[in-house]
């Protein structure tokens, strides 16, 4: 009896597990009370490890859940909008507080010194030659192709990551050249060489920070990804104050805004993926002066 009442829980389990929606399952094995005798003990034994077994062999179907396929385009593109907002509203969230103080301290900072650094860059002229393709890959269209690259690549890949990779650099794109621009003409900063009023913040520094942070953030500021995409947004930065269409201070706020939505949006959706992949099955025994057993939770959120 007691040997079909265990698979006949176990049927039950597993069938609940193959369902699509969210559900959570508490199943209790119970036994009058006895004293416990050795033959007892050594049944109660084998269904513990019967059990612990059935558990292994859960968490390793739901590891294997994870590993989903790409979704398509069309997927990514119903769902654009939605994380626009999304993404946006992690912007102002209390984990960022840091990040904007720094920003914020070190843009200070470099108002004192912006025409000093001016000056050196109009003396020494560090990187005269090559600060024309520091203008061009400061433009919004360099990330937005290699988004849209990204994408590509995970779609063909079968590799979530770097699709989803692709698909954050596009929306922290689009939001940060609605910040900045948005800025440029509430602070209406006149440019050095005084072209315009666009000067606060640099756009080219903000989107290719945007850039840089979403991608390091999705692989969790891996050195090797972190450190070459932001020596490419100091290079882009330094170009522009070696052009004169910039200060210091324009292009290490531009880094801070483009950081700030960068981060945020990839948090965004690393949040969003464990929140919908979320799963728990915990095995704990029960005992009570009139009652013996196991209790199973099979979750699913």
């Amino acid at each position: 009896m007691k040997t079909s009442r265990i698979w006949f829980v176990l049927i039950i389990i597993i069938s609940v597990f193959w369902t699509d929606s969210s559900c959570a399952a508490n199943y209790m094995l119970e036994t009058p009370y006895s004293p416990p005798s050795s033959e007892l003990i050594e049944k109660s034994y084998g269904t513990y490890q019967g059990l612990s077994q059935f558990e292994d062999e859960i968490s390793a179907v739901g590891f294997a859940a994870k590993k989903v396929k790409v979704p398509p385009p069309s997927t990514y593109f119903k769902e654009f909008f939605p994380d626009i907002v999304g993404g946006t509203g992690r912007i102002f969230s209390k984990d960022n507080l840091p990040l904007v103080l720094i920003g914020v301290g070190l843009t200070g900072l470099a108002f004192a010194v912006d025409h000093t650094v001016q000056d050196y860059f109009e003396d020494r002229k560090p990187i005269w030659h090559p600060a024309n393709v520091g203008d061009q890959v400061g433009r919004g269209y360099f990330p937005f192709v290699f988004g849209v690259a990204t994408i590509g690549a995970g779609e063909l890949a079968n590799n979530k990551k770097l699709a989803d990779t692709g698909v954050i650099t596009l929306e922290a794109l689009l939001v940060t050249f609605i910040a900045t621009e948005s800025l440029k003409y509430a602070i209406h900063r006149r440019r050095p060489n005084g072209s315009d009023y666009m000067s606060f913040p640099s756009g080219h520094a903000s989107s290719t920070a945007s850039w840089a942070a979403s991608v390091s953030e999705m692989y969790d500021w891996d050195l090797r990804v972190a450190v070459p995409l932001y020596m490419v947004t100091a290079f882009v930065g330094a170009s522009r104050i070696q052009t004169n269409d910039h200060r210091l201070s324009d292009i290490i706020a531009g880094i801070t805004l483009g950081t700030l939505v960068g981060v945020s949006f990839a948090k965004y959706h690393k949040e969003k993926d464990a929140k919908s992949s979320q799963q728990n099955i915990s095995l704990v025994p029960v005992y009570d002066k009139d009652l013996r057993g196991w209790m199973i939770t099979l979750k699913f959120l």
